[in-house]
């Protein structure tokens, strides 16, 4: 895509341009005053899965069927970014197993929502939200696979929005001398997950679901496989939503090594705490459990459009024969926990958690995909 096909919203990349020149948008300023206090294991909007014994799992799963099968519940894919992981190709558009072309990471997802849909017998609106950088690819994918075997009618594609990247100087890179030779995802970026909340409203998606009387929405990123339409977690955040919940969030126990968003409690709400704003020297293993970015919406939730911050992430990028530092804006859909009452589920890692961030994860995980793949 042409940098110059590109179009933003001036007002709002402005007011973030005059905020990060003021010092408002910054790495500083995106930090907390001090550790956030860790959501305490006995609280009761931490759900383990392992409290349920076997005539509470058979409620849940017989809940979540029957949503299904009233149509009350769609699957969101996050597809979008800019294709800079994998070697510059959309991961979506990936084949998971080498010589297996149709097998591609938006495949499986598609084809389990089918699978579900099927076993159900109700009908299961889908939508796969894209970027800029990963539309063109994604679109010409989905139609050479059908779209997994989601009915036409279920299909939904929208697009996540796009700002101008900055310099330090706070001047969007697309007006210094030799932006002509960088590609568009050199000089503008998608702004974050947190965007999908925004554009799913604004693309008309929301209303659609909602007159078809869709109530609830899975959302996962494209790279976990794990991260299935499942009947049993449905019925968990079913009753989650009638205790008072407006959102489920999918959580781990945290192991070494992960360090990423964190599940704590700020001024009596249980949020979502991305890593990068809790107070420099802060040791990780005080904070229980680790947020997979897989939530359960209601619709009306994913409808508010909560005031998420956009926050200043910084790259590396060449430019001619230096490296400078780009800024990008991004909204983190974690947020929307500050927001709005979550409730959060811990599931099984090796079932529900499997990120696929790198051409080396992807190549750790073949066991577990061929595993997967035989369940088909």
């Amino acid at each position: 895509m042409n940098a110059n096909d590109l179009r933003f919203e001036e007002e709002l990349f402005a007011a973030l341009q005059r905020a990060f020149r003021a010092g408002e948008v910054s790495r500083e300023r995106s930090r907390l005053a001090a550790p956030p206090r860790p959501l305490d294991p006995a609280d009761r909007r931490l759900r383990p899965l392992a409290a349920g014994d076997p005539a509470t799992r058979a409620a849940w799963v017989a809940a979540g069927e029957a949503a299904i099968r009233r149509g009350e519940v769609a699957v969101l894919i996050l597809n979008g970014g800019l294709a800079t992981r994998f070697g510059g190709v959309v991961k979506g558009v990936v084949p998971v197993l080498e010589g297996e072309p149709e097998r591609s990471f938006l495949a499986l997802k598609l084809a389990a929502i089918r699978r579900v849909a099927a076993a159900c017998g109700g009908a299961v609106p889908t939508l796969v939200m894209s970027s800029f950088a990963t539309r063109e690819a994604s679109l010409a994918h989905l139609e050479a696979i059908a779209w997994g075997g989601i009915p036409t009618a279920d299909r939904h594609a929208f697009e996540q929005s796009v700002l101008p990247r900055i310099g330090l100087d706070g001047a969007p890179l697309f007006t210094r001398p030799g932006a002509e030779h960088l590609a568009a995802s050199e000089l503008f970026a998608a702004p974050g997950h947190g965007d999908t909340l925004r554009a799913a409203v604004q693309s008309g998606v929301v209303e659609r679901l909602r007159a078809r009387g869709v109530a609830h929405v899975l959302v996962s990123n494209v790279d976990n496989l794990g991260a299935v339409l499942d009947p049993l977690h449905l019925g968990r955040h079913l009753e989650a939503v009638a205790a008072g919940a407006a959102l489920s969030v999918e959580v781990v126990p945290r192991i070494p090594g992960d360090v990423g968003g964190c599940v704590v409690e700020v001024e009596g709400r249980a949020q979502i705490v991305e890593w990068f704003r809790i107070p420099a020297g802060t040791d990780p293993a005080r904070y229980h459990h680790f947020n997979t970015n897989t939530l359960w919406l209601t619709l009306d939730a994913l409808a508010a459009e909560p005031p998420l911050d956009y926050f200043p992430v910084h790259r590396a990028l060449r430019w001619g024969d230096e490296e400078i530092e780009a800024v990008q804006f991004e909204q983190l859909i974690g947020q929307i926990t500050e927001h709005a009452p979550a409730a959060y589920l811990e599931v099984d890692r090796a079932e529900r958690f499997v990120p696929i961030k790198t051409r080396e994860d992807l190549a750790a995980a073949e066991p577990w995909i061929r595993a997967l793949i035989a369940r088909e």
